[in-house]
């Protein structure tokens, strides 16, 4: 792809500033919207390093007159702004509701008023096949999810798989396993467990394990994850230029430009090894305690990603060893804990 214009919902948190990092090497002109909620991810350390390098906005993707104004000179626009704590969307289902159905309406709202009409890549999650019906969990797998967030992001993908057949929009979502890395925020473990422990294992703090920790996670080094959002990219203009189909998706013959992609390591580590290996390297103690009742009731079990469908239409396979992805999070950390975990 040549330089493109292209738009970052959510660009000052994880995924969204590490993927910033990528296209400003790219050479892409990047323009990130955030709107630094306390809770969440926002951090101004995370594009620190690039910072002369984008447009930064700080404001909200329910403020359709500024989303209908950003969009439509983009070329791409990366929806990763969202709600993203399970428990936070069964105290507060209307905020969850507000952000990940109404916000992502609004991108698409903007996007269908845009000339350029902007190919749109989804930071979906493994929260819309909730607990699955079946290992490993494809893209023909029925969707079962335990909480209000996974609702509301599987209504966001069918949100976009209706803009994609009635307005042309193209839209794809990546369905993106629990992941992990630098530029995470270390506040609270509602957002990413993992990091989380990482966290608590650098403060000497115990890490604490619900119940015998003996389910299966499939953990993504957020390297993996961006390399996945840019083959997915040139794939989304592939679709709307009729080059590539997605066979899932038919409308009396025609090709829809939309698809849903999961996106894992396709390895099933016990949840409780994983915890392990941070104090193994870390030195810090572990602790067994009882399940609270609000993360039991929307505990999904074991969970593995199958990644064929990736490899087969983006011809993308993760590259970094859950072992070699944990080292470089814990040296990460060990240099910038303090601009993190505040």
């Amino acid at each position: 792809m040549s330089s493109l214009r292209v738009l970052v919902t959510g660009g000052a948190g994880f995924i969204g500033s590490n993927l910033a990092h990528k296209l400003v090497e790219l050479g892409h002109r990047v323009a990130i919207l955030d709107n630094f909620h306390p809770a969440y991810g926002g951090n101004d350390r995370n594009l620190f390093e690039i910072q002369n390098n984008i447009e930064l906005i700080r404001g909200d993707i329910l403020d359709q007159n500024l989303m209908t104004k950003l969009v439509q000179d983009s070329d791409v626009v990366y929806h990763i702004a969202a709600q993203c704590s399970h428990v936070d969307s069964l105290t507060d289902p209307w905020f969850d509701l507000e952000v990940n159905c109404k916000g992502t309406l609004c991108v698409l709202e903007a996007a269908r008023q845009s000339p350029k009409k902007p190919v749109i890549i989804y930071a979906g999650t493994r929260a819309t096949i909730g607990a699955p019906l079946e290992l490993p969990a494809s893209e023909t797998t029925l969707p079962n999810p335990t909480d209000i967030y996974g609702v509301n992001k599987l209504a966001a993908e069918l949100y976009g798989s209706v803009y994609a057949r009635v307005h042309r929009i193209p839209f794809v979502t990546l369905r993106l396993t629990n992941c992990y890395g630098p530029r995470h925020q270390m506040k609270s473990g509602k957002y990413g467990i993992l990091n989380w422990f990482v966290s608590l294992a650098l403060q000497n703090k115990p890490i604490k394990i619900f119940g015998t920790g003996e389910q299966l996670r499939d953990y993504l080094y957020i390297d993996d994850a961006i390399e996945a959002f840019i083959k997915t990219t040139h794939f989304a203009f592939d679709l709307r230029e009729e080059k590539k189909s997605w066979p899932l998706v038919q409308l009396s013959g025609s090709q829809v430009p939309f698809a849903v992609i999961h996106i894992g390591s396709g390895k099933g580590l016990r949840f409780v090894d994983c915890a392990r290996k941070i104090t193994e390297k870390t030195k810090s103690p572990l602790e067994f305690v009882s399940w609270p009742q609000d993360r039991k009731a929307i505990e999904t079990g074991d969970y593995v990603s199958d990644g064929k469908a990736a490899e087969e239409v983006l011809n993308w396979v993760p590259q970094v060893t859950f072992d070699d992805g944990l080292e470089k999070t814990i040296q990460f950390y060990s240099k910038n804990l303090s601009y993190y975990k505040i």
